[in-house]
């Protein structure tokens, strides 16, 4: 018997956390952020399973390869931060990207340096519900 492929909906906005230069650390406001709408909808919508994508991002300062380590302790640290608050692993899948992958929407909105650089300063969180 074949099997399906589990179908899944997008259940909560795109949620976008961002970080001062070189800093990784899960600050009080995104536990706050994480705790009222990433905690709060597992707990609310017990009888759903979700999963939620992290993907990690830097800006282009310093090196490449010291960029993708920093965007994995950055995802990392909201990983661990959700599974102290009871997520477990198996609903979570997490990817990081370094420099590679610059956010374009913010950028279009200023041509300033320092805003570009803290647009790419970030964690993408995507809730989304198996059907």
């Amino acid at each position: 018997m074949a099997q399906t492929a589990s179908k899944t909906e997008l259940a909560a906005p795109i949620y976008t956390l961002y970080y001062p230069t070189n800093q990784w650390e899960v600050s009080a406001t995104n536990a706050s952020f994480l705790d009222n709408n990433i905690i709060d909808k597992f707990e609310t919508e017990k009888s759903s399973k979700f999963i939620i994508y992290l993907e990690g991002y830097t800006d282009d300062v310093g090196t490449e390869i010291n960029n993708l380590e920093l965007s994995k302790k950055r995802v990392q640290a909201i990983a661990d931060y959700l599974i102290s608050k009871g997520i477990t692993t198996d609903q979570m899948q997490i990817s990081y990207f370094g420099e590679t992958k610059p956010e374009k929407r913010k950028i279009a909105i200023s041509k300033k340096l320092k805003d570009i650089r803290y647009a790419n300063r970030r964690v993408v969180i995507r809730i989304e519900k198996v059907l």
